[in-house]
């Protein structure tokens, strides 16, 4: 099957996330930030990725509105960062990114790093956000099998991914 800017795959909730995006890890804030999302949008590209920690959810935010593309065509990850894990904290910081992004939800908020003893009730807060439609999928990030197995069985809910990096090649998701 030939894949297009605009391919998509359904996740296990059935939110269908596309399958290019442009990541702004690397980007500085303000206008680097801006001019390289409303480049990729005005190119085609629907998903945007971004996090907390990386200082440029603001200026996200900002280039979709100017972009003119309607909220719901774009879709926005970000990300938890590790110093704003456990319950209250995980909410804290997510209310934190909507008010940077200037949205009132994300289509995905994943735990970037699994930290020990407290992975399963940042994972509880993730879940009441979905619970509340704050954010349309929740997955985690470079989760071992046992970290895995600890927050299944804790909890009924399960990633919809875990993105895992695999060194100089990037990054690889497992379904």
């Amino acid at each position: 099957m030939t894949q297009t800017i605009k391919s998509t795959a359904k996740l296990n909730n059935g939110v269908e996330i596309p399958l290019l995006g442009l990541g702004v890890f690397k980007a500085s804030p303000g206008r680097e930030t801006r001019d390289a999302v409303l480049y990729a949008l005005k190119a085609g590209y629907r998903h945007i990725d971004t996090a907390a920690m990386y200082g440029n959810e603001r200026d996200v935010g900002e280039a979709v509105r100017e972009s003119g593309i309607p909220r719901e065509e774009v879709f926005i990850t970000t990300k938890l960062w590790n110093s704003d894990h456990g319950y209250d904290r995980a909410l804290r910081a997510f209310r934190k990114s909507l008010d940077n992004l200037g949205m009132d939800y994300v289509d995905l908020y994943l735990i970037h790093w699994p930290v020990e003893d407290r992975r399963v009730e940042t994972w509880n807060a993730l879940f009441k956000l979905w619970e509340d439609i704050k954010c349309m999928a929740i997955w985690v990030s470079n989760f071992t099998i046992v970290h895995l197995e600890e927050l299944l069985s804790r909890s009924s809910v399960v990633p919809a991914i875990n993105l895992v990096e695999s060194g100089a090649e990037g990054w690889i998701t497992r379904p």
